[in-house]
């Protein structure tokens, strides 16, 4: 697989420390590790997770600015800075940050490198921990949480939470304090002016809200059509495995998922959910102008009352706080592709806030730095995380408190609602295998360019579905050799 990165980045990095730059680390010595300090004269006093009270640190943080804001993680910092006065901070943030990354990975210098950073580069993570140039993160499981001792991170996360971690090679290179969903939001004053059913439980009762919808003058779903991928919030691969679920295969159709094994685009659940979006798409459930409208556009079109529904994730209500009515409440649902009640809906999981760390840093830094993500996950961090930014928490005491889940955003409190009720089944789609063949790439902007004609009910989505996994095996093929 190192070819793989290797084609991808076109780096030649090393990631082996020498003997002398570990003595380095544990001794203080600031010439092998700048990022560490010892103060002269000072004792070996230790704080209860056995780091050094008298090592100095500074761990470069690279921060993605997207649809949760920065408050959440400041809050965080002063907190950790105050209980851990040798550890500090040098915070680059952006929303470019994706790219930032990936010019410093092709730079190949570890130390001008992030010691952790809460998105994937452009080239994803896979070829970046097949290559060695990751740092595993599967001892945080096992992690005593500081506020409760006695209890592990993976004690106290949501059900369902930790197999959603992506894996590479059975080991953990990512690891969030947040977790989030997608589906439809909506406002949930004109759901109940009109009298529109906010629970669907079956496509039936689906397509009967859309018609009703539409007889009202209003547009039933929108999203952005000049970022097509958004309409996997509600309409993505969660759907493909539900399809499969009805069936009694989704264990094994989400094995050859991971793993590009067999027909992607033109499995028999590809192609029933393709064909549904484009039945949705002839009834005229999306709004014509859709192919130019952005997300925030897109959102703004249910909160003025043009759509009813907008397909995208629970970041919504933070991101568009200051274009919302403060009497706007969200409500939420999922699209459900089931056929009778009994059947389970699937739900776009579900981690958000990712934390990677970089292999190439000295170990004192990777040290520190696990120590903040586990700090992340504290019950105060992640309730003013829950509260600030509207990502939904990942500590189970949390949403099992009534009184802290009331304080919660509405779309966080709608969202946790409809679960409950409807006892769906939350997963992240992820693929445990990386294609670097150009002809991968050729696929998804088949499926990319086609998704906002589809959903206009403008182009059958057959050719594109054929067109897509032509380009695809021929990409699997060439990686085999």
């Amino acid at each position: 697989m190192r070819k793989n990165f290797a084609k991808l980045t076109a780096l030649s990095l090393t990631v082996a420390m020498s003997s002398s730059l570990l003595a380095a680390c544990s001794s203080g010595n600031t010439q092998q590790n700048p990022g560490a300090q010892t103060q002269p004269g000072a004792s070996a006093e230790v704080y209860e997770n056995g780091l050094s009270k008298n090592e100095k640190v500074t761990l470069k943080v690279g921060f993605f600015m997207g649809g949760y804001g920065r408050e959440w993680f400041d809050y965080a910092i002063k907190s950790f800075t105050a209980k851990y006065p040798n550890v500090s901070f040098d915070i680059t943030a952006s929303a470019d940050m994706k790219n930032t990354i990936q010019t410093k990975i092709a730079a190949g210098n570890d130390n001008d490198m992030f010691d952790i950073f809460n998105t994937a580069p452009t080239s994803g993570i896979v070829p970046l921990a097949e290559a060695g140039k990751l740092e595993p993160l599967d001892d945080l499981f096992n992690k005593k949480l500081p506020d409760v001792p006695d209890k592990t991170v993976k004690d106290m996360i949501l059900p369902g939470m930790f197999e959603s971690f992506t894996r590479v090679n059975g080991k953990v290179y990512e690891f969030t304090t947040a977790s989030s969903f997608g589906g439809l939001f909506y406002n949930k004053t004109l759901f109940e002016k009109n009298g529109w059913n906010q629970t669907p439980r079956t496509w039936a009762e689906f397509n009967d809200l859309l018609a009703n919808i539409k007889k009202s003058g209003v547009t039933p779903i929108t999203f952005p059509g000049i970022h097509p991928n958004y309409h996997d919030w509600a309409f993505g691969d969660a759907k493909v495995f539900e399809l499969a679920d009805m069936k009694g295969g989704a264990d094994k159709y989400i094995e050859n998922f991971k793993t590009y094994t067999g027909p992607q685009y033109t499995s028999p659940e590809s192609i029933e959910h393709w064909n549904r979006l484009y039945e949705l798409g002839k009834k005229g459930y999306f709004p014509e102008g859709l192919p130019a409208l952005t997300h925030t556009q897109s959102q703004m079109q249910v909160i003025q009352g043009q759509a009813a529904m907008v397909s995208t994730g629970s970041h919504v209500e933070n991101e568009m706080k200051k274009s919302t009515p403060e009497d706007f409440k969200w409500g939420y649902m999922a699209v459900p592709f089931v056929e009778n009640k009994n059947q389970k809906i699937w739900i776009k999981s579900g981690i958000t806030n990712f934390n990677y760390m970089w292999a190439g840093k000295p170990e004192l830094n990777k040290k520190w730095s696990k120590e903040l993500i586990v700090w992340l996950m504290t019950l105060e961090n992640q309730q003013f995380a829950a509260e600030k930014s509207g990502a939904l928490p990942m500590r189970k005491d949390l949403i099992d408190d009534s009184a802290k889940v009331a304080k919660l955003s509405s779309s966080a409190q709608a969202i946790l609602k409809y679960i409950k009720e409807t006892e769906a089944r939350t997963y992240k789609a992820h693929r445990t295998v990386s294609i670097s063949d150009p002809n991968m790439v050729k696929a998804t902007k088949v499926r990319d360019e086609a998704i906002t004609k589809i959903v206009l009910g403008k182009q059958d989505p057959k050719p594109m579905l054929e067109e897509a996994e032509g380009l695809l095996q021929q990409a699997v093929k060439a990686q085999k050799k």
